[in-house]
């Protein structure tokens, strides 16, 4: 049985390039995928594809071609003169070509494994056992459901805050709790040995736990609450940094008379720029823009009257000249 090995840039030019090589056609032969090709980066890293041909084995009825038994009825090698058997022994049955796994391209793929022989059917996906849940739903207990939170958003705060803690292993004490009225801002400090723990990496854990308590606090609470959480200064330094941003952003708009994006920032991030942009610059005014991570403020400036009625004015002498031609 011949077979050749040939490579090319695709499976399909691969398969040609051999079948040429070996003079047959196509469904004269077995194709067995060793490799695919890859195009790699610009060209660069790129590999060939790489296939195996081998010649099928035909028998009776097959490709015009005779088998041994019917050579040897008529005296050919299988049987010697006067009926006896050849002495090269018994003939070879030819090898079952055993179905296998087709490709990704309809053909015979050498890097897929080989189907177990005699393998019964498949059960359905109805007959396949199904596995026990591990979990089981159980409903809270009266004890549970009887437990109201604290009438005091700042006590029912400072409660879950410590329990939390507690539960991540970590001592704290809470500094300073208030409620502002006038804005609905629930404010809470805390003192822990490492408060790099929640305010590295733009103090994403900080904000983390600042959500969860948050959500905890304002749970059938009307209206909700806005609740900012602060250790090692953190929100200090923040506001700091966000009022030379802004104050940046503001010379920006003056110098070149258009709006300013801010870097995308969290909500509690975005209300301390609404409130320092209404609080210190009113010429300007700010909008939220964006959906999710990417949710960021614009800063522009504030038209006058006059500025709002300028395009129509100036557009007028434009339309009397058209009229009068």
């Amino acid at each position: 049985m011949r077979e050749t090995k040939t490579e090319a840039k695709t499976i399909q030019d691969a398969v040609e390039k051999g079948l040429a090589e070996m003079g047959l056609r196509r469904d004269q032969v077995e194709v067995v995928v060793v490799s695919e090709g890859t195009k790699g980066f610009l060209g660069i890293g790129a590999k060939k594809a790489c296939v195996i041909l081998r010649e099928k084995r035909w028998t009776s009825g097959q490709g015009g071609n005779e088998s041994r038994e019917s050579r040897g009825s008529r005296g050919g090698r299988g049987e010697g003169r006067g009926g006896r058997r050849d002495s090269r022994g018994p003939r070879r049955e030819p090898r079952s070509a055993a179905p296998r796994r087709p490709g990704r391209y309809g053909y015979e793929d050498a890097r897929l494994p080989q189907p177990e022989e005699n393998r019964g059917e498949r059960p359905s996906r109805e007959d396949r056992p199904r596995p026990d849940r591990v979990y089981k739903e159980e409903p809270l207990s009266p004890e549970c459901i009887a437990i109201q939170p604290a009438q005091d958003p700042v006590e029912h705060a400072k409660t879950a805050l410590a329990k939390m803690l507690s539960l991540m292993g970590m001592e704290a004490t809470v500094t300073e709790a208030r409620l502002d009225q006038a804005e609905n801002l629930l404010f809470i400090r805390f003192d822990c040995a490492d408060p790099a723990t929640f305010t590295s990496e733009n103090g994403r854990g900080l904000q983390a736990l600042q959500f969860v308590l948050n959500s905890i606090v304002s749970r059938k609470r009307e209206p909700h609450l806005a609740l900012r959480l602060d250790t090692g200064g953190y929100w200090d330094g923040k506001e700091k940094e966000i009022a030379v941003r802004v104050e940046e952003a503001v010379n920006d708009i003056k110098a070149n008379a258009r709006p300013h994006k801010l870097d995308p920032m969290p909500a509690s991030m975005r209300k301390i720029v609404h409130n320092l942009v209404k609080a210190s610059y009113p010429d300007m005014e700010t909008i939220s823009e964006g959906e999710g991570r990417w949710r960021r403020v614009v800063i522009r400036k504030v038209e006058s009257k006059a500025e709002a009625e300028q395009p129509v004015s100036a557009a007028q002498p434009a339309e009397q000249a058209t009229e009068q031609k």
